[in-house]
């Protein structure tokens, strides 16, 4: 059994001797990584600073030189609607309403219509007042 257990313990101690040299070489990896990201790191903090100083010459330069004083943009005219839509309702909508009262008012006597117009409301005016006065009405024509 100690000959088991001293095969056995070897075992664990190379293996335990492999996992430490392949974290050594993991370690060794990852600082190699870290140097070169802080030295990217100090080459992007160089350009930074570099393109700081070139910004503050430009305020300087702009700060310096006349300008016009600020004013908003005037707002762009607005074309004026067409007028033809309006007036091509209001013909239809003219139109419509002739019609709904030729078709609601009553039609005129034939009468009206030959040009007796004025003769003829004279005489019904005249047939009202003899009926009213007490006179018996006219016999009507049915021809």
């Amino acid at each position: 059994m100690k000959r088991w257990l001293f095969g056995v313990s070897l075992v664990l101690l190379l293996l335990l001797a492999f996992v430490g040299y392949r974290g050594y070489v993991a370690l060794g990896r990852l600082e190699a990584r870290v140097a070169a990201l802080e030295e990217r790191l100090s080459a992007q903090e160089e350009a930074l600073k570099a393109l700081g100083g070139r910004v503050a010459d430009l305020e300087k330069e702009v700060l310096q030189a006349p300008a016009e004083p600020l004013a908003l943009p005037q707002p762009p005219e607005a074309p004026a609607p067409p007028a033809w839509p309006y007036v091509l309702g209001a013909l239809v909508v003219a139109l419509l309403l002739y019609l709904l009262f030729r078709l609601l008012l009553p039609s005129r006597p034939a009468s009206l219509k030959e040009g007796k117009g004025a003769s003829f409301a004279e005489e019904l005016q005249e047939e009202k007042r003899m009926e009213e006065e007490g006179a018996p009405p006219k016999p009507e024509d049915r021809s």
